[in-house]
């Protein structure tokens, strides 16, 4: 990921931690990947949760979220292809 990537995800995840304890739970994280165009569905975003939620908590630290998004966009650009 670019540094100007990394930087829009850092702005996009710090707007939508609204309680600013550094996680965003499953409903803020599909605000927050809508913002960014996505859009995923309940299930998808309860699956995309449990695969990067590496402590169980639920939620979704910046690293978690980070991963999440790169990922994301490689499946993007593979389905471009």
């Amino acid at each position: 990921l670019s540094e100007e990537k990394i930087a829009e995800f850092k702005e996009a995840f710090s707007l939508f931690d609204r309680d600013g304890d550094g996680c965003i739970t499953t409903k803020e994280l599909g605000t927050v990947m809508r913002s960014l165009g996505q859009n995923p569905t309940e299930a998808e975003l309860q699956d995309m949760v449990g695969e990067v939620d590496a402590d169980g908590s639920g939620t979704i630290d910046f690293p978690e979220f980070l991963s999440l998004m790169a990922r994301k966009m490689r499946d993007t650009d593979s389905e471009e292809e």
